[in-house]
């Protein structure tokens, strides 16, 4: 197979299996915990990067890639949001 084509199937099966073995070692906090500027900082800074990795894939033929960076990217942005640790702002 190409490099430029992917199956989407075989990379969806592979993404689900990877997940479900972070979710298996995967074990919620009740502590409060404090979250520093510097690491919100950090989540925001990724979820930049995944954006940008999926503008570049889906220009290079990649449109499964694309689509996996920018649900990191909107994953990373829920968790913000859930969390309380951003800030919307209105668009016009």
């Amino acid at each position: 197979m190409s490099d430029l084509i992917e199956d989407p199937n075989d990379r969806a099966s592979r993404y689900l299996k990877n997940f479900e073995t972070a979710i298996a070692k995967f074990t919620p906090t009740n502590e409060d915990a404090e979250v520093s500027e510097r690491a919100v900082r950090r989540v925001s800074d990724a979820i930049t990067r995944y954006f940008g990795d999926a503008r570049y894939y889906i220009k290079n033929g990649k449109p499964v890639t694309a689509l996996a960076s920018v649900a990191y990217a909107e994953g990373l942005m829920d968790a913000l949001t859930f969390l309380g640790l951003t800030k919307t702002q209105a668009t016009r």
